[in-house]
């Protein structure tokens, strides 16, 4: 694996630590709370990159006296129903806490649509109903939108949207707060309208318990629909773009959600150059960072944009990635589901998943019921309980 020169003995360092040592700050840091872990890690570039170091998200977990989960949910689909499986790579979460799953809501088959950033909030849709809405069929009167944490096993209903408009794509977004404090979230909804020639746009606020019609998305709809799940980055969420009807180009649609603003950023020219195949393209966070990751001949080129929020945002190559003695050590294809930090990657195979840090191998492997997942989902979540009632009107 190249990269660019590592910084960690920056001159800079002492003075963001405030003269302490690395080695002491590091240990400070995987003690503060999860909400906490967020502000933390705007505080410096040196806190920043030492929370994203392999080493930091095992000690945090069992060091925190609330407990910290952390893994993802893959979701994969056999029979036409959805199931999501957690999995974590630290073995003494399933031990020592109660299974992550998702069997406590009240519908039987459930899909996730999408998880937020802070305190394990998650959105699910009743499969059953929200696909026999699509299909033209009578909406159910019930709720088919559910909110929860899974962590602690707790859920509630929500009134739902337009149902009848097929669903392009969804983000959420939850605000941190204070142990036992209600946590205000909202959830992005951008449907297929009839015209099929935009974007309809619906915003959930818990602080309304209402969806509200936001201004619509002037894209083809198409470019959209079957995308990955969001990636937030710089207060924004971020889905890549199939090639667009009028202008054929690939891009990154961005939606902030504070402003119900969006724009389209585009991906770097010496990547159009090297290949056009959408497949091998992925967008991630590294630390904090929004980056694209291309996959060409069994190596990954990492993209990280330098200056996010300008006009014309500037691409830089981070590093490259050789994975063919990857493959060769595992004997079976892996695709790429998310860089952890930029030395480990999570991959998952034929009923499968693994953590793989580039310089000393694999960390963990997992076996999952899934054959084929299409959908994986960041999951981090404290177990303190959601003030599920400050919410309701």
């Amino acid at each position: 694996m190249s990269s660019e020169p590592d910084q960690r003995n920056g001159a800079g360092d002492d003075e963001d630590s405030g003269g302490l040592p690395e080695d002491q700050m590091f240990e400070m840091l995987t003690r503060v709370s999860l909400d906490d872990l967020s502000a933390c890690r705007q505080v410096s570039a040196q806190w920043r990159r030492l929370t994203y170091e392999p080493a930091f998200s095992p000690l945090h977990c069992r060091r925190r006296a609330d407990a910290v989960v952390s893994g993802y949910f893959v979701q994969g689909m056999a029979r036409n129903r959805y199931s999501a499986t957690f999995v974590s790579m630290h073995p003494s979460q399933t031990d020592a806490e109660p299974s992550v799953s998702l069997d406590f809501l009240p519908s039987a088959h459930v899909r996730v649509v999408a998880v937020s950033a802070h305190r394990g909030i998650t959105c699910c849709v009743d499969a059953d109903a929200d696909a026999a809405a699509r299909m033209g069929g009578k909406a159910s009167s019930g709720s088919c939108y559910y909110v929860c944490k899974p962590a602690t096993r707790q859920w509630r209903a929500l009134p739902n949207p337009r149902l009848r408009f097929p669903t392009a794509v969804t983000a959420m977004v939850a605000r941190p707060a204070g142990a036992g404090a209600a946590a205000d979230f909202k959830i992005l909804r951008l449907s297929v309208p009839t015209l099929r020639d935009h974007l309809r746009c619906e915003i959930f606020d818990s602080r309304r318990c209402a969806w509200r019609r936001s201004a619509d998305v002037i894209v083809w709809p198409e470019s959209l629909v079957a995308a990955s799940p969001a990636v937030r980055a710089h207060g924004a969420m971020h889905w890549l773009r199939w090639p667009d009807r009028v202008s054929a180009a690939e891009d990154i649609f961005a939606f902030d959600m504070k402003s119900d603003s969006w724009r389209l950023i585009v991906l770097p020219p010496e990547v159009e150059e090297r290949t056009g195949r959408w497949a091998g393209k992925k967008l991630v966070t590294v630390e904090g960072k929004l980056c694209l990751v291309v996959i060409v001949d069994e190596e990954a080129d990492v993209w990280v944009i330098a200056d996010y929020g300008r006009h014309q945002e500037r691409w830089e190559k981070k590093m490259m990635v050789d994975l063919k003695n990857l493959g060769m050590q595992e004997g079976r294809a892996l695709i790429l589901r998310d860089l952890c930090s930029c030395e480990v990657a999570f991959f998952n195979s034929v009923y499968r998943v693994i953590w793989y840090d580039f310089w000393r191998g694999k960390i963990a492997e997992v076996p999952v019921h899934h054959k084929c997942i299409h959908e994986v989902f960041k999951y981090e979540s404290d177990l303190v309980p959601w003030d599920i009632d400050e919410n309701n009107t």
